[in-house]
C-alpha cells in the first residue's frame, strides 16, 4: 500500500459464503459480548457511533454492515473476544487501518468486526534500536513520534495507511533498498491465536510462526503489536517531480537506465506513476535520497526530462511523505504483476497503458480513472529478507519491477466494469513480460486485487511452511473459515 503514492492503488464486489457449520446468530453473540466486555467496547447498529465506524474503511468498496463492532483496547479483552467468537463459530473480520479496498478483507456483513484502532501506541527503545508499534495505528503517528528522536523505521510511504495491513502484506518502504521489506524488519510479532492464547513470534520463540507471518496476512492470528528495527535517518532530499503525459516514453527509458546501474545506490529510492486517463495530471516521480544530498547522481537518468513542477528539497522524510496527495474518489481497485525490466518491455507497457481499449471502459464509469505505478526492486532488498531471518515469499534474487494498476471511480454500478477492465489490462502486461521471458511470478500482496492468487506465488516451499504453521497454530482453521476475507492459504496439502 501500498502501494501507489500520489494516486493510491486499488476492487469490485463479491460474495463470501460461510459454511453452515460455521454460522450462528451473530445478533445474540453481540448481546453476550456487551455483557462480557461492556458497552464501551461493543458497538451495536443502533448506536450513534456505528455508522462512522462501519464505514471507516478507506474505499467504499469495503463498506459493510457488521452485526456489531468490537473495539478492544487491552489484549486481555481481545483474548476474551476471540474465545467467544471461535467458541460459537461466529464469522468475524479484523480491521487495522482499513486501507485495503477488497470488500471483505477488513469488514464483514452479518458477523463481528474487530476494530484494532485502540492498539495505536508507538514506543521507542533507544538502547535496543527498536520501536514497538500497535497494530491498529497509522504510519503518520508512527513517523511523527519517531521524528522526536531523529530515527525512523522501514514503514509505510503513505501516512494515512494502517500499520497492521501494510506489514502483514509485506510492506514496501523508501528504506527498502537499504534494509528490506517492512516485514523483514519486524523483530517480534505479539499476537492472539485462534484459541485466545497470546504468543510472541521472533527469532528465538515460535520461529516457524515468525517466518510465515512475513507476508502471512490474516491467516494465523491477530497481531496486537510489532517490534521494528529503527534507523538513524531523518533529513533527506526528496519530493515530487511532475511531467506531462507525453514524457512517459522518456520516463520509462530513464527508469530502465536507473534500474540497470551496475552498482545500485541504496540511499536512492523512487516510484514512477502516470495518470494515463488524465493528461492534465500527467506523470509524477516520487523520489527520495536518504541523506541531505541535493540532486544525487543516482537519479541522473531523469534530470534531462523537462518537468512541469518540482517539490524536491531537503526536508525530513516525514515531511516529504506528507506532501503526497490522493485524488478524491470513493471506490478503488488495484492489480499487480512483477517482471525483470527491459527497454523493449517498458516500450510495450507504455503503449498498453495509453492505448489499450480497456481504458475507455474504465473512463465510461462515473469518475473512472487509472494510474500506473512502477516500483523498482533491487537485489539488495531481496537479500535483506534472507539476512533478517528468512521470509516465506520465495522471491528470486534479481532486479525486478513490482508494477501496479490503480483504478478509481465513484459509483457502485461501475464496480464490475472497472474490475474486469483493470484485470484485462494487467493480463496484457503479464502476457508481454512472458513473451519476453522476463515474467516474475511473485505478486506483491499490498498491491493485489481481491481475486489475485497471491500466496500461491510464494513457491512450493513457502506454501508448505505456511500450511505447517497453520496446522500447528490454528488446527481448527479458524482464520481460514471464520475469517474468510483477505488473501487465504491455497487449498491442498
Amino acid at each position: 500500500m501500498a502501494l501507489p503514492i500520489f494516486f493510491l492503488s486499488l476492487f469490485a464486489s463479491f460474495c463470501i459464503a460461510f459454511p453452515s457449520s460455521y454460522t450462528s446468530n451473530s445478533t445474540d453473540i453481540c448481546q453476550q459480548l456487551k455483557v462480557a466486555l461492556g458497552n464501551s467496547i461493543i458497538i451495536s447498529p443502533s448506536e450513534p457511533s456505528y455508522p462512522v465506524l462501519s464505514t471507516e474503511n478507506w474505499s467504499h468498496t469495503a463498506w459493510k454492515r457488521p452485526s456489531c463492532i468490537a473495539r478492544p483496547s487491552r489484549t486481555t479483552d481481545l483474548q476474551k473476544l476471540v474465545r467467544r467468537l471461535t467458541g460459537q463459530n461466529i464469522p468475524f473480520a479484523v480491521r487495522a487501518g482499513g486501507h485495503n479496498p477488497a470488500p471483505f478483507a477488513a469488514n464483514i456483513d452479518d458477523g463481528v468486526l474487530i476494530d484494532m484502532s485502540n492498539f495505536n501506541h508507538t514506543r521507542y527503545y533507544p538502547h535496543k534500536s527498536v520501536a514497538t508499534v500497535g497494530a491498529g495505528g497509522r504510519w503518520r503517528g508512527v513517523h511523527n513520534e519517531l521524528d522526536r528522536y531523529n530515527v525512523t523505521v522501514v514503514g509505510g510511504r503513505v501516512l494515512d495507511v494502517g500499520v497492521g495491513g501494510l506489514i502483514l502484506g509485506c510492506g514496501l518502504s523508501y528504506l527498502s533498498d537499504l534494509y528490506g521489506l517492512t516485514c523483514d524488519n519486524v523483530v517480534n510479532f505479539e499476537m492472539v491465536l485462534a484459541d485466545g492464547s497470546i504468543v510472541n513470534a521472533n527469532a528465538h520463540h515460535n520461529q516457524d510462526l515468525f517466518q510465515v507471518m512475513k507476508g502471512g496476512a490474516n491467516n494465523f492470528g491477530i497481531v496486537t503489536s510489532f517490534t521494528l528495527k529503527t534507523y538513524n535517518i531523518n533529513q533527506v532530499w526528496g519530493g515530487i517531480k511532475f511531467y506531462s503525459l507525453d514524457q512517459l516514453p522518456a520516463l520509462f527509458a530513464a527508469m530502465q537506465e536507473y534500474q540497470s546501474q551496475p552498482k545500485k545506490d541504496l540511499y536512492a529510492n523512487l516510484m514512477l506513476q502516470a495518470f494515463t486517463t488524465n493528461a492534465s495530471v500527467g506523470a509524477v516521480l516520487n523520489m527520495v535520497y536518504l541523506k541531505p544530498v541535493v540532486n544525487a547522481s543516482a537519479f541522473a537518468p531523469f534530470y534531462s526530462i523537462p518537468t512541469t513542477g518540482d517539490t524536491t528539497k531537503i526536508q525530513t522524510l516525514t515531511q516529504m511523505m506528507n506532501g503526497q496527495r490522493v485524488p478524491d474518489l470513493t471506490r478503488w481497485d488495484w492489480f499487480t504483476t512483477s517482471f525483470r525490466p527491459t527497454a523493449s518491455l517498458y516500450q510495450k507497457i507504455s503503449n498498453i497503458v495509453t492505448k489499450a481499449p480497456e481504458l475507455a471502459a474504465i473512463q465510461s464509469t462515473a469518475g473512472g480513472s487509472l494510474a500506473i505505478g512502477v516500483q523498482p526492486i533491487s537485489t539488495n532488498l531481496i537479500q535483506k529478507g534472507k539476512d533478517h531471518g528468512v521470509n516465506a515469499l520465495g522471491l528470486n534474487n534479481v532486479n525486478q519491477t513490482w508494477f501496479v494498476l490503480d483504478a478509481g471511480w465513484i459509483l457502485a454500478e461501475g464496480d464490475a466494469v472497472v474490475h474486469n477492465a483493470t484485470r484485462a489490462l494487467n493480463a496484457r502486461i503479464e502476457d508481454a513480460s512472458k513473451k519476453e521471458g522476463v515474467y516474475e511470478p511473485y505478486k506483491f500482496m499490498n498491491d493485489a486485487s481481491w481475486d489475485q492468487d497471491v500466496i500461491s506465488t510464494y513457491g512450493v516451499e513457502g506454501q508448505r511452511k505456511m500450511r505447517q504453521a497453520q496446522r500447528k497454530y490454528d488446527p481448527r482453521m479458524v482464520f481460514q473459515k471464520l475469517v474468510s476475507g483477505g488473501f487465504k492459504l491455497p487449498k491442498g496439502n
